[in-house]
């Protein structure tokens, strides 16, 4: 080891203490601001992707209850049991049908109101009421649908004619 005699250690010394004395932590004050900015970025897009994941699941469920209120709206016209059932019912008289064959294991409710509306002759299948020994009978079929536990609910509604022989 050698040492050191006299001034020679101590203007080592000086030197050393004033090039960090002229430090004052700016670089940690630059990366501290940036640590802060990227915290404030990363809770943003997590807010944002949880806000586009609910807007996705919404989006799903409204098609999922529109799609079951069609299909019960069909169920409900292409049984002739229940456009019979209807009929008897009377003019205008909604005879409401449970749908059982829609997915209820996601809390999906189904219904379909169907109503004789109407008889009359047949658009495009005869040439008048009566003279070719067929009419018409107008039904609405209403397909309600709705999953309560997200509020989302869909009503389609359409109409079928059945071709019966006049009385």
């Amino acid at each position: 080891m050698k040492q050191y005699s006299g001034n020679t250690f101590v203007k080592f010394a000086d030197n050393h203490h004033r090039r960090h004395a002229g430090q004052r932590g700016g670089a940690l004050l630059v990366a501290m601001v940036m640590i802060f900015m990227l915290s404030i970025m990363g809770a943003s897009v997590m807010r944002s992707s949880t806000l586009e994941k609910r807007m996705a699941a919404n989006a799903i469920q409204t098609s999922a209850t529109f799609q079951a209120a069609e299909s019960a709206s069909n169920l409900a016209l292409n049984d002739p049991d229940n456009l019979t059932r209807t009929y008897s019912a009377g003019y205008q008289t909604a005879v409401v049908l449970p749908i059982d064959e829609v997915r209820d294991d996601i809390g999906l409710e189904s219904r379909s109101v169907l109503e004789w509306v109407g008889t009359g002759a047949a658009p495009g299948y005869s040439l008048g009421e009566g003279t070719s020994g067929f009419e018409g009978l107008y039904y609405v079929s209403t397909g309600v649908s709705a999953i309560e536990a997200v509020r989302s609910q869909a009503t389609v509604e359409q109409g079928a004619y059945r071709i019966v022989p006049s009385r």
